[in-house]
């Protein structure tokens, strides 16, 4: 008898352990409400990403427009030096 409420002793503690193992380890599941929000947020920063690419590569052409410009003006700059230099001969 005594060795039997050993045993009985021992296997209400190890399931008393493991229960409470099981409720610490245990996470709740995340609400429908808390899932949308989560989609919600990763949508929107995709979005966030996709605008950005697109504004970098329009800032890419900008800058090489902008090159272009600035090329064009030094060329005419030149051009007008040497007509002024023609003119005034």
């Amino acid at each position: 008898m005594h060795m039997f409420n050993g045993i009985a002793r021992f296997f209400c503690v190890g399931m008393l352990v493991l229960g409470m193992g099981c409720m610490i380890g245990c996470t709740k599941k995340p609400s429908t409400n808390d899932v949308s929000k989560l989609e919600d947020a990763r949508s929107a920063a995709e979005g966030a990403e996709k605008k950005l690419a697109e504004l970098k590569q329009e800032r890419l052409k900008l800058e090489q427009d902008l090159q272009a410009k600035q090329t064009e003006l030094q060329k005419n700059e030149q051009e007008k030096t040497d007509l002024q230099n023609k003119v005034s001969k």
